[in-house]
């Protein structure tokens, strides 16, 4: 009945609202007000916030450096491309104290990442859907699954709801610690 080739679903992407994993993380300044100050920039550039999950203190991982991050998944819808997402994203971390110019092993005011885009799967070079390491953060794939528990998977064909059930919590090394959130719908 509709045709599923790319160019018709770009179409229908503009014109609908894409729901969009975001994870959010930050270990440098005032953790809480970078995520919030991050949050009300998001909805300022018209992203309508469904979900937030709790936040969870984590160590940091991969070799970044400070001290320990509050991390955290959003649900969201938008019209907008995941390229143009992504370019808004990164101009909020610039915004939030994030230099453009940053080393990745880095402490971050704020950091933002594109997890899932409906079920797109993306695979450029600035830009891939879903994210590379999803599986591998505990801290990302946990709240993923708390906000969009049906969401699926595109490249596993899983329910998010059971992708956590294949970690063991500490399966990063570091407990998780939840710390709520003070996010609201918008």
């Amino acid at each position: 009945m509709f045709s599923s080739s790319p160019s018709f679903r770009s179409v229908v992407n503009e014109l609908l609202n894409n729901k969009v994993l975001i994870a959010f993380g930050s270990n440098l300044g005032n953790r809480r007000k970078n995520i919030k100050k991050g949050v009300e920039l998001l909805v300022k550039d018209g992203l309508k916030i469904i979900r937030c999950s709790p936040y969870y203190e984590t160590e940091p991982v991969e070799g970044v450096t400070g001290k320990k991050f509050l991390n955290g998944v959003l649900l969201v819808e938008t019209t907008l491309k995941p390229q143009t997402l992504l370019r808004i994203l990164q101009e909020i971390e610039k915004k939030v104290g994030r230099p453009r110019t940053h080393r990745p092993k880095e402490s971050r005011s704020l950091d933002l990442d594109i997890i899932y885009y409906e079920d797109l799967i993306v695979n450029k070079p600035n830009l891939q859907i879903p994210h590379p390491k999803r599986l591998e953060r505990w801290f990302v794939i946990k709240p993923a699954a708390e906000v969009a528990p049906d969401f699926s998977d595109p490249i596993l064909k899983k329910r998010l709801s059971v992708i956590p059930a294949c970690f063991r919590q500490e399966s990063n090394g570091f407990p998780l610690t939840t710390r709520g959130n003070d996010i609201k719908k918008k």
